[in-house]
């Protein structure tokens, strides 16, 4: 009898040796700068705990390095804070909404503007304001810090939102830098810098201020309201052929706890949106998700 339990335990810890000897699974994803701030992080660290998998994820590269990444099968899954574009990289991957951003307006924490209305914004990126003087401020040039090219998450969302324009063309004395990090250095840096960030990102920068837009302040509050107009949509990317492992992250990223996790971090998520056709738009996600991922 002794000899039996002896035998059975030895055979249950083999049993148990082998399952830990099983390779975990791992997922290979790209998120952009603003994602990865926003919510990815916390995401990822969840679904990792919960489905034991492991999930490498960059640390730098834009909106377009996690686009490339997945066309060229460097990854599985992306994210990012614009829809895929229609060219030859981007035409075979789907975005599904699963967040709310909001473009945001910063200055120095020592700027003494508070508040500009849309217009006063627009003249700004064109360059037909170029002196804090004119909007009320100091009598000093406004130093305007931009993302390179037109196709970046926040600069073809300001085009779009602002404009209604994808190929408007910005003031040609601004600062042109490659990502949003030197951007919000730069304006760190900068008593009389002005620049487009996303809310996710300069709401957890210090020495950077977020500017009151025709009055109306850019919290979570009002995005999730749809009182401040200036909101843009965050995706999870996937590409035609994607794996099991990157539609069990995206669907995590919809389901309650998933959508949970995204709010806790300061995020608006889709389930608490309450602006005109909001629950239509997260019905159709979840729709979309399933119809994409058989």
């Amino acid at each position: 009898m002794f000899k039996t339990i002896i035998a059975l335990g030895v055979i249950s810890i083999s049993l148990y040796s082998n399952t830990n000897d099983e390779k975990q699974p791992e997922l290979k994803m790209y998120a952009c700068g603003i994602t990865r701030v926003a919510f990815i992080k916390e995401l990822t660290q969840s679904f990792e705990k919960e489905r034991n998998i492991s999930i490498t994820l960059n640390k730098k590269g834009g909106v377009g390095f996690v686009t490339k990444g997945l066309h060229d099968k460097k990854v599985e899954i992306g994210a990012g804070c614009r829809a895929p574009l229609k060219n030859d990289i981007e035409k075979d991957i789907w975005g599904t909404q699963v967040a709310w951003g909001a473009l945001a307006f910063i200055v120095n924490e020592k700027n003494t503007i508070n508040n500009l209305s849309l217009d006063n914004i627009k003249k700004i990126l064109l360059g037909k304001i170029t002196n804090w003087k004119e909007l009320g401020g100091d009598n000093k040039p406004i130093t305007l810090y931009l993302r390179k090219g037109k196709h970046s998450g926040v600069g073809s969302t300001a085009r779009k939102l602002i404009f209604n324009d994808s190929n408007i063309s910005f003031s040609p004395n601004a600062i042109r830098v490659k990502s949003s990090g030197p951007i919000r250095k730069g304006v760190i840096l900068n008593k009389y810098a002005f620049a487009i960030d996303d809310i996710t990102s300069s709401s957890r920068t210090k020495g950077i201020k977020m500017l009151n837009v025709d009055n109306i302040a850019p919290t979570k509050e009002n995005i999730s309201h749809n009182i401040y107009k200036l909101r843009r949509p965050f995706f999870i990317y996937l590409s035609k052929n994607t794996t099991r492992w990157a539609r069990q992250f995206l669907n995590f990223s919809l389901t309650e706890k998933g959508q949970e996790i995204i709010s806790k971090t300061g995020t608006a998520n889709l389930a608490e949106a309450v602006g005109k056709n909001d629950d239509k738009n997260f019905m159709f996600q979840k729709f979309l998700f399933h119809m994409k991922s058989r």
